[in-house]
């Protein structure tokens, strides 16, 4: 086999399994933006330059919508984060952002805890998101990747009891506040042109709301000139000039992706690798496999022993029947047992069961009822009929259908009553007496009634 058809193999099982690259395939990061895809050198990348797997994609903010839930609700799990986003988008931007990609996110504990998500939702974006899908092993809102990047280089400022982020793209400000750590809020603030200035107009009011000895710090692309000297307590993460590049400095966001775990901020949702499953998953194969051998089994001998059963009834009806001497005592008559063996055996199963098949349907040959058991007292010629039925006027007409077949008496419902555990439905049954007229259409041999007799309650 080619290595290029086992390099295809792997990332086919790596998409299936989680969507992993296997060993050996590194993870290529790649920015979205309105323009399509780049690489952190600033080259545009076209589809047919996409590896199959293993892409760690950072999304524009200008094509996303920040959503934060209110403090104190009851969202414990990323799904309740994704309900509860998906009602607040249909409530303020029309049922149409009901079906936005979601990336929920949940930071903090106890009183401190909030959450929220990024939605995908500029216009067009979704087509491309379904194209890159299968492709990918994380997708993440650029300025929560930068979050991470700066919580990991600057971790006094993570500790801060207060500080906030300022993510600029363009025109575009995201604005997050954090305490202790935790995000607090999330703003989507338009700037009056990319220009430092207004970037630094947009800010100050920003700073005066935080409490005093706060720390804001800076990253960002797409201003039309460098920053010049910022604001008081505000600090550029990496170099000024780089706030003026087309893309985000590739260390702020070139950090190995987080694994996908529960509401972090990945648009893709979490995934269990199948790996960690594999020997919970035998065991219960095998023990699935080990009962279904036994019922086999079971019904193997269950079947043997009926033919074991009907080979000695065939056996005694074949041989000469002893000659009975009339003033003989009362004990050397035949069994009882195998007189009604013997009389059901000659009973004609498949005229009976074919009349009783045929009264359980309508004129346009539907099943009206369904038959559960037979029971043929071949001695007394009665036969005990079960099913189930919709109704009782089924039933009813049932029992008419069988009083009009040659050879039925007395057809008459012998119980009718609900099915347990508030199941719809009853159940039934029917007592009838058969004439000799339904023996008179017999004529079958004795192997095929043996045979038609595996009805539930048909001859032993």
């Amino acid at each position: 086999m080619s290595p290029s058809m086992n390099e295809a193999r792997r990332e086919a099982v790596a998409n299936a399994l989680g969507r992993w690259p296997l060993r050996g395939a590194e993870p290529r990061p790649l920015w979205l933006d309105a323009q399509g895809l780049a690489d952190a050198d600033g080259h545009r990348i076209a589809d047919a330059e996409l590896p199959a797997s293993g892409l760690d994609l950072l999304l524009s903010e200008h094509l996303l919508t920040p959503l934060v839930a209110e403090a104190g609700l009851d969202l414990p799990g990323a799904e309740d984060i994704r309900q509860h986003a998906a009602h607040l988008l249909g409530h303020y931007h029309g049922p149409q952002a009901q079906g936005w990609p979601l990336a929920p996110w949940s930071q903090g504990h106890g009183a401190l805890r909030r959450c929220g998500a990024w939605a995908l939702s500029c216009a067009g974006s979704g087509e491309r998101w379904t194209a890159l899908q299968a492709r990918l092993r994380s997708a993440r809102p650029a300025s929560l990747a930068c979050l991470e990047a700066c919580r990991r280089q600057e971790p006094a400022w993570a500790r801060a009891p207060h500080s906030a982020l300022a993510w600029v793209e363009s025109g575009l400000l995201c604005w997050l506040e954090l305490q202790a750590g935790v995000l607090q809020s999330v703003r989507h603030l338009r700037l009056a042109a990319p220009t430092p200035e207004a970037l630094c107009r947009r800010l100050l009011p920003l700073l005066a709301r935080l409490p005093a000895g706060s720390e804001t710090l800076l990253a960002g692309c797409g201003l039309s000139a460098p920053l010049g000297p910022p604001p008081a307590g505000v600090r550029v993460l990496g170099s000024p000039e780089a706030l003026a590049a087309a893309r985000p400095d590739p260390l702020l966001w070139a950090w190995p992706a987080p694994a996908p775990r529960e509401a972090s901020g990945d648009f893709l949702p979490p995934v269990q690798p199948l790996a960690r499953w594999r020997w919970p998953l035998l065991g219960v194969a095998m023990l699935c496999l080990g009962l279904a051998s036994q019922e086999a089994w079971q019904a193997h001998a269950q079947r043997q022993f009926a033919q074991d059963s009907v080979s000695r009834l065939q056996a005694r009806q074949a041989s000469p029947a002893p000659r009975v001497d009339r003033g003989a005592k009362a004990s050397t008559a035949e069994p009882k047992a195998l007189l009604e063996a013997r009389q059901s055996l000659h009973h004609p199963w498949p005229v009976l069961l074919a009349q009783v098949e045929a009264a359980a349907l309508d004129e346009q040959q539907r099943p009206r009822v369904a038959w559960l058991g037979l029971d043929l007292q071949a001695a007394r010629a009665e036969v005990r009929l079960e099913g189930q039925a919709e109704d009782r006027s089924q039933i009813l007409a049932v029992a008419d259908a069988l009083a009009r077949l040659p050879g039925w008496t007395e057809v008459l419902p012998a119980a009718i009553q609900a099915e347990e555990g508030g199941r719809p439905g009853l159940r039934f049954s029917l007592q009838a007496r058969l004439a000799p007229a339904l023996a008179a259409e017999a004529g079958t041999p004795v192997g095929a009634a043996a045979s038609a007799a595996s009805m539930p309650g048909g001859p032993p």
